[in-house]
This record gives C-alpha cells, sequence and structure tokens, in this order.
C-alpha cells in the first residue's frame, strides 16, 4: 500500500545539452568545450527532454520536483534557464539548484526541504491504467501515453512471453 507522494527528476545542465543535439560524449576522449561552455541554446532544446519527463511524472498525480545538479563548469544563467522552464513551462511544483558534488549534503538542504514540502502538498496518485488489466492492455497504455506511439505490434516471441507470463 505504499505510495509516492512526490517524484524528484533529477536533471545536469551537460545531459541536458547532449539532449539539445550536442556532440556525442564519448569516455577516455576529451570532453567537447560545449559541454563546459555556455550555450544557452543548446541547452534550451535539451530542455524539451526534461519537460517530457516532467509531462509523464505529472500523469500520476503527484508533484514533481526537479534537482539541478550543478557542477563547477556550469553558469549561473545556464542553471536559472533550467530552473525556469522546468518550474514555468514544464509545471514542475519546484526546481531547485543542487550543489551537493560540491558541498556535500550542506548543498542538497534546499532540494530537501523542498522535497519535504511537495510530498506534504495535497496528491491524488495514480496509475496510468487499472492494475487488474491484461499485459497487453497495460503494454498498450504505456506505449501510447509514455511513448506517444500509436500502438504496438507483438512479435511472435513476445506473444509467446506475454502469454506465458500470463499463464503464471
Amino acid at each position: 500500500d505504499l505510495i509516492p507522494s512526490v517524484v524528484v527528476l533529477v536533471a545536469t545542465v551537460r545531459a541536458l545539452k547532449m539532449h539539445g543535439g550536442g556532440p556525442k560524449v564519448t569516455a577516455g576522449t576529451p570532453l567537447d568545450p560545449v559541454y563546459s561552455e555556455e550555450n544557452l541554446d543548446l541547452l534550451r532544446e535539451g530542455t524539451k527532454n526534461m519537460l517530457h519527463h516532467i509531462a509523464i511524472a505529472k500523469k500520476y498525480g503527484v508533484p514533481v520536483v526537479v534537482a539541478v545538479n550543478r557542477f563547477f563548469t556550469d553558469t549561473d544563467a545556464e542553471l536559472e534557464l533550467v530552473r525556469k522552464v522546468a518550474v514555468e513551462e514544464g509545471g514542475a511544483y519546484a526546481a531547485v539548484i543542487s550543489n551537493h558534488w560540491e558541498e556535500g549534503g550542506a548543498g542538497a538542504v534546499d532540494l530537501a526541504k523542498a522535497v519535504v514540502e511537495a510530498a506534504e502538498q495535497p496528491a491524488g496518485f495514480n496509475f496510468l491504467y487499472p492494475l487488474d488489466w491484461s499485459i497487453k492492455q497495460k503494454i498498450e497504455v504505456i506505449s501510447k501515453e509514455i511513448y506517444g506511439a500509436d500502438g504496438v505490434d507483438y512479435s511472435p516471441e513476445a506473444e509467446k512471453r506475454i502469454e506465458e507470463y500470463t499463464r503464471l
């Protein structure tokens, strides 16, 4: 009977720049300067990904808090853009800059306060579908509501697995 009271969505400037079309990041190779220099246009494009995730989380009927993890290469303008987009465009309950990377626990106190405050808000958690629906009905709802699909085509192997899981 446990239900969530709040969703905490974690974002970083670097990840949002990647989602905005930034160059590929490969382990062991130098990081492209676009990730360590201010680039509000690339970041703005990447916030579309964050907005999609906020919208998904809100479908469950609980408040969303965006934790914007700050790193030393992030500029104040970049962090403020992410925070502002999350709240004003995405409808997040709050978006808090968290500096625990540099400051440890002290850098996450404001985030913790926002999460507690959001969790105390009236909420109406709900699943995307009735729990007694069939596996296929659940897959269809998830594919449409989360991924924007028109429908689902099943391979013969998937059909067999669903049949087996249903039987079990």
